[in-house]
Order: C-alpha cells, then structure tokens, then sequence
C-alpha cells in the first residue's frame, strides 16, 4: 500500500435525520491530514433539513469533494454503508456515523494501521464517550459464540485501558477503515438486520475468510450521541424496547447465517438457555410484544436467512471453534452486578464459559 500522504480515501457518512451532527461530523473529516479526497454523505432520505444543511454550509463550489447522495428510503445504516461503498470511487474506504467526530490524525493513523498488516480487512477507530472523553465507549471485541459480542474496555476509563495487543476479534461500526475490495467480495453489511448486530455479521463474515481485524488506540473519535430508542448510555439509562425486538430477531438471524450447521447444532441447549434469560428480561421490562415480534420477524425472515447464508460462507476458511469465544459477556454498567441478578451473571457466565471448554473442539 503507498504511503499515507498519498493514500486516496474515500469518506462515506452514514445519515438519518441528523442534520445536528453533520457540521461537527464533516468539519472533523476535512480537517484531517490529509483529508479524504471525497466525503459522500450517504442520506436514508432524512426529514430534518440534513440535505439541505450540507448544500447550505459545503456548497459545491467551496468544497467539490463533498457529495450527498438521497438514498430515497430509510434503509438502515446497512444499507447506507452499502450504497456508499458502491459509490466510492477509492479502494480504502472510511465509514462513520452522523454521530462520530474524528479526531486530529485520526485518518492517517487509521490508514497506517491497516497498512501495516497484509491480512488486515477492517481496522476500528477507538471511540470514546460524547459525555466524558475520558471514558472508553468501543474499543472493538470479541465474538462469542452466543451470537453476542464482548466488548473491550467498556466504560472503562481511558487511563485505564488495556490495549489489546495485535487483532482483536470484532469491531464496531461506528467509525473504520476498510478495503473495497473485500467489503464486495464478503458481501457488505446485511440489509436484513437494519440496524443491531450488524457489526458481528460483518466481523464474523471477514474472519472466516482469514481476514483480521484490528484496532487503532491512536487513531481516536467521539461517540456523541448513539442512535434514538436503542443506545444506552450510563448506569441509570432504561433498556429501550425497540432493543428487546431487534436483539430477538437480529442474534438468531447472524446465528443461522454465519454459524457453522454444526456449532449451531452442538450450541443449542446454551442458545436456549440465553434466549429463555433474554427473553425474561424483557417481559420483565414490559416488553412482551416487542420480543414476540422479534421472533415473527425472524420466522419470515428464514428465507433470507437460507439465501444470506451462502453468501456468507462461501470463501470460509476458518473453524468457528477458532473464530468465537466464550469470555463474560457485556453488560451495561450497573446492570446485574449484585444481588441475584449479579450472581445469575456470573453463573451463566461460568455455564457457558465451561460448555464451550467442553464443546470447542467437536465444532466445525
């Protein structure tokens, strides 16, 4: 790959309604060094004002680099990636959120780290609270074997971070570079997921290729506000519905498309026992509906799942008993760390950390 100053990078900003965000968002991305040579903010059709706040603040002749492309529907940040990534006229290929402000350098320190490592797909940038820049927000993760991730560094504060050395095993979307190349040939990220869990399909679609992802820890962003009805932000932050439908549909349909048959099959009474506790949770919470209608999406959605599935693994090369994990799982902060919910944690997590010891090794 040639080097940074001459490494031609296409910016693709992900937007929906966020004409709020989008000022900060491109003033980050032209202020890099070197800045990308085209910024294409790829709008699902907003209803704010976003389109006209770029024609306004960037008009053409000031800044020919920027172009905004109307997707016409609200697709999905899936979807949004996907146009983008057609449309870019460069191999490398920056894709950030509406929400995310790329700190000085940052670009270039992302180029350079995926520069340094021939197998290298998609490298992350590290992202820290909008609220409080001194608390990690994503610092990539791992794929467990539940479907979920495990996050690294999760609020922890940012003196305290333990950088994990080399690839890590997921990352988030919210800000990365990626080669084109690639990006095509594994299929992009899932139309059928909207939004949710996207990020472990597209992780797991390039780690069974042989691919690896990383992280870059100097190359920063900041996460300002996540997306409306389903982040989650802080200890006393309520757990949204929509969330609860979208975790219900979403990790069984990255399951059946990316899984091995035979992990699935091997996995299945602790598939089971995590969707039962889920699923408690959630009617908990009051969200009955919201859960059972995760679950009929996911029923008509099984032929998609079927057609998806050999796109994802056709090219596989490695063995999920190598690909996924069974560490703790993440959880919010605050949630089920005492009492019975802190101990029905932990159980779970000894449960599930002791059956993939004793499963691994029989999964294809």
């Amino acid at each position: 790959m040639t080097p940074t100053s001459a490494t031609q990078v296409s910016a693709i900003v992900v937007n929906w309604n966020g004409r709020d965000y989008l000022p900060g968002c491109l003033d980050a991305l032209l202020a890099q060094d070197p800045p990308p040579a085209e910024i294409l903010v790829v709008d699902n059709h907003s209803e704010d004002g976003s389109r006209e706040v770029v024609a306004e603040r960037y008009p053409v002749a000031s800044h020919p680099t920027i172009r905004v492309i109307d997707t016409g529907r609200n697709g999905g940040p899936c979807f949004a990636r996907n146009v983008g990534v057609r449309e870019a006229q460069h191999e490398l290929c920056l894709l950030i959120d509406n929400d995310v402000i790329l700190h000085s350098g940052a670009l270039a320190e992302l180029v350079n780290e995926l520069a340094g490592d021939p197998d290298c797909a998609m490298v992350q940038a590290r992202s820290v609270c909008g609220d409080d820049e001194s608390v990690v927000h994503y610092d990539g993760g791992d794929l467990h074997f539940l479907g979920t991730l495990i996050l690294h560094n999760w609020y922890r504060p940012l003196a305290e971070a333990k950088n994990p050395a080399g690839p890590v095993g997921a990352a988030v979307a919210l800000c990365f570079v990626t080669k084109k190349s690639v990006y095509t040939a594994v299929g992009g990220f899932d139309e059928n997921l909207f939004i949710l869990y996207e990020d472990n399909e597209f992780s797991y679609k390039l780690r069974m290729r042989g691919y690896s992802i990383r992280l870059c820890t100097t190359g920063c962003c900041t996460h300002l506000a996540g997306t409306a009805d389903l982040s989650i932000r802080g200890e006393n932050a309520g757990y949204p519905g929509r969330r609860t439908y979208l975790h219900s549909k979403n990790r069984w349909y990255v399951l059946l498309t990316c899984m091995r048959w035979r992990t699935l099959l091997l996995t299945i009474p602790a598939q089971l026992v995590y969707g039962a506790v889920y699923a408690a949770f959630g009617h908990q919470r009051g969200h009955v509906f919201e859960w059972w209608r995760g679950k009929w999406e996911l029923f008509k959605l099984l032929p998609k799942a079927v057609r998806a599935r050999r796109t994802a693994q056709r090219g596989r090369t490695v063995p999920d008993r190598v690909l996924l994990s069974s560490a703790p799982m993440t959880l919010n902060p605050g949630l089920a760390e005492s009492g019975f919910k802190g101990w029905l944690r932990r159980s779970l997590d000894r449960f599930f950390a002791g059956y993939w010891r004793v499963l691994r090794g029989l999964c294809g």
